[in-house]
C-alpha cells in the first residue's frame, strides 16, 4: 500500500496539474482578499467578519475537485492501458490498491495545503487582517471532508468501464450539483404570480428537497458545512458533520473495493 501511494505521489509531483491547482488557488485567494479590502474601504466599515473563510473555502474546494478528478482516473486509466492486470501479479490485492490510492490522495491534498496555508498567513500579515486560529482548525479537519470526495472518486474509477465514461460521470455530477443549487437560487428570486397562487411552488419545493438531500451526501456541501461550523465554533455541528463525512468515506471505500473485485482487471 505504501509503495503504491509513494509511486502515485511521485508521479503527481512530476506532473503539472498539482502546481496549476495551487497557483490558481493562491491567485483566487489574493483576488478575494483584495475585493474584501476594497469593500471595507468603500463602505467605511471598521471590521470584516470571517475575512479568510471564503479564501479557505475556495482553496479547499478547488483542491477537492483536483483530487476527485485524479481519483476518478486512478484505477480505470491503468486498467485501460493493461497496467492494472500486470500490477496484480505482484503481492497486491484490491484493498491495498484502493488504500494506496486513498493514502496518495490525502498526501497530495496535504501538499497543496502546505503551500497555500503559509501563503494565507503571509497575506494576513501583509494586509494586517487577523488570521483566526479557527482557520487552522478548519485546515486540520478539512482532510476528513476531502476523504469523502476521494473515496467517491475511487469508487467511480473502480466500476467505470473506461476513462471516458468515468470523466463523463464526474462532469455530470458537477453539472447536477451546480444545476440544483443554481436552479433553486434562481427560483427563489422569482416572485409568485399572486399571494394565493404560486405556479413554481412544486418545482421550488422539489429542488429544495433535492438540495437538502445533496447537502448530506455531496462532498462539496459537506466541506462547506463543516468549515462553516468550525468558523462558528459550533462543536456540536462540527461533530455531526465529521461523523457524516467519516461514515460516507467508509461506505464509498467499501463500495470501491467491492466494485474493483466485481469489475475485474480487464478493460
Amino acid at each position: 500500500m505504501s509503495r503504491i501511494a509513494a509511486q502515485e505521489v511521485r508521479d503527481a509531483i512530476y506532473g503539472w496539474p498539482l502546481y496549476i491547482v495551487a497557483a490558481v488557488a493562491l491567485l483566487a485567494d489574493v483576488l478575494l482578499m483584495v475585493n474584501s479590502l476594497h469593500f471595507v474601504a468603500e463602505s467605511g466599515l471598521q471590521i470584516l467578519g470571517r475575512p479568510f473563510y471564503l479564501p479557505l473555502l475556495v482553496t479547499t474546494t478547488l483542491t477537492m475537485l483536483y483530487i476527485t478528478a485524479w481519483a476518478v482516473l486512478a484505477i480505470v486509466r491503468p486498467r485501460d492501458q493493461g497496467a492494472l492486470r500486470i500490477l496484480f501479479f505482484a503481492p497486491v490485492d484490491s484493498v491495498s490498491l484502493i488504500g494506496g490510492h486513498f493514502l496518495a490522495g490525502l498526501i497530495l491534498y496535504g501538499l497543496v495545503m502546505l503551500v497555500t496555508t503559509p501563503a494565507l498567513a503571509l497575506l494576513a500579515w501583509l494586509t494586517n487582517v487577523p488570521f483566526s486560529p479557527l482557520l487552522l482548525l478548519g485546515i486540520v479537519l478539512s482532510p476528513v471532508f476531502i476523504a469523502v470526495a476521494l473515496a467517491l472518486g475511487l469508487f467511480v474509477s473502480a466500476v467505470s468501464p473506461s476513462s471516458r465514461s468515468a470523466m463523463f460521470f464526474f462532469i455530470g455530477a458537477l453539472l447536477l450539483l451546480t444545476g440544483v443549487q443554481g436552479g433553486y437560487t434562481a427560483l427563489l428570486s422569482i416572485p409568485p404570480v399572486s399571494k394565493s397562487y404560486d405556479a413554481l411552488l412544486f418545482l421550488r419545493e422539489l429542488l429544495r428537497s433535492v438540495r437538502n438531500l445533496l447537502n448530506w451526501i455531496s462532498p462539496v456541501a459537506l466541506l462547506e458545512s463543516g468549515l462553516d461550523a468550525v468558523m462558528r465554533a459550533s462543536w456540536q455541528d462540527i461533530a455531526q458533520w465529521l461523523a457524516t463525512a467519516l461514515i460516507g468515506c467508509a461506505a464509498w471505500l467499501i463500495l470501491a473495493v467491492w466494485g474493483l473485485n466485481r469489475r475485474g482487471l480487464l478493460p
